[in-house]
């Protein structure tokens, strides 16, 4: 609830200090007493208005405020029914006794574009108070762990064959845009394009004395297969996204990326193709610009391409793939 002097408030901290969490490599998700405890750190430095020190009280306060107004959309124009959509989602812990309060795929830019520290004045190289207040909270967090992807989670042949699929996915376009690009150059015979015939059964590089990235793809298979049925196993509806926008898919293409960043870059990253991933719907998604097409000439300057998780091609690859990647193991 924004307020005519864009004071802060603790609805407006509970939105920043999510935010914050998920954009920043930690968990996307608190408990209760955590908030409690962060509240209070940062009342030491920086006074908040309409604040309540029972963590249940607060926390049901601000679910009923925010499901009242921001979460809520017109269902029908017509019946001018309404519907609640969530953006955080709120379980009690019996074990901890607390309430876990987790991020979900509808938080995005939008809930940090309707508070108060939105509104805030800051000056053209970005401070001001909103600067100030995500300090503080990154102060509460420097020493808190990061999340990461546990390596020992066990995982069934279904999320593991879910993982090679999209993997398969994700090395098919590296391959193709590192071609390409070779192609450009000069560097590269433009008729052989091929993976499997012109990287598998022959490392074509090899022969004509350009850089092989046969054992890094293949490395690479097999750390975004495991990371992936991981990332699925603990949610069955995981989203994926390269569009920072969308807070928490963005966080989990992050975190499935970390330490291959600069061979992803090859194909995903900024002004080069947009990645989606939706296992709610088994969907693929890359998005690119259209060459030769400039925003000046037409409405659309880009393309999107959606494929089926598990398609016949993925398959093929797939195989393929786990044949090859025996050799470096």
């Amino acid at each position: 609830m924004t307020n005519e002097k864009h004071e802060l408030t603790a609805d407006d901290l509970i939105v920043e200090y999510m935010i914050y969490k998920v954009k920043n490599g930690y968990e996307p998700s608190f408990f209760v007493s955590e908030f409690i405890d962060f509240l209070t750190f940062f009342e030491s430095r920086m006074g908040v208005k309409d604040t309540l020190h029972d963590g249940k009280e607060l926390f049901q306060r601000f679910f009923e405020r925010k499901s009242e107004r921001d979460w809520t959309r017109t269902k029908s124009f017509k019946t001018g029914e309404k519907e609640t959509i969530p953006h955080m989602d709120i379980q009690y812990n019996k074990d901890k006794d607390d309430y876990l309060i987790s991020a979900n795929y509808h938080l995005s830019s939008y809930d940090q574009n309707i508070i108060n520290t939105y509104f805030m004045p800051t000056d053209w190289s970005g401070n001001g108070k909103p600067k100030e207040i995500r300090n503080i909270i990154g102060e509460y967090l420097k020493d808190k762990p990061k999340r990461k992807i546990d390596e020992k989670e066990q995982i069934d042949e279904k999320e593991l064959t879910t993982g090679k699929h999209i993997a398969a996915e994700i090395i098919t376009n590296i391959w193709e845009d590192y071609i390409d690009t070779l192609i450009e150059d000069q560097s590269w015979p433009r008729q052989c394009k091929d993976i499997n015939k012109f990287l598998f059964e022959m490392d074509l590089a090899e022969i004509i004395g350009t850089k092989s990235i046969k054992n890094e793809l293949l490395e690479l298979y097999q750390v975004l297969s495991k990371r992936i049925a991981i990332l699925y196993h603990q949610d069955q509806h995981l989203k994926i996204s390269s569009y920072g926008n969308i807070y928490l898919a963005r966080a989990n293409y992050e975190l499935l990326i970390s330490g291959y960043e600069k061979i992803i870059s090859t194909s995903f990253g900024e002004y080069k193709k947009s990645l989606k991933i939706d296992l709610s719907d088994s969907t693929f998604q890359e998005t690119h610009e259209i060459p030769g097409v400039y925003y000046w000439d037409d409405d659309i300057d880009e393309e999107t391409n959606t494929t089926v998780i598990g398609n016949n091609q993925a398959k093929k690859l797939v195989k393929v793939l786990d044949e090859q990647a025996k050799n470096i193991n």
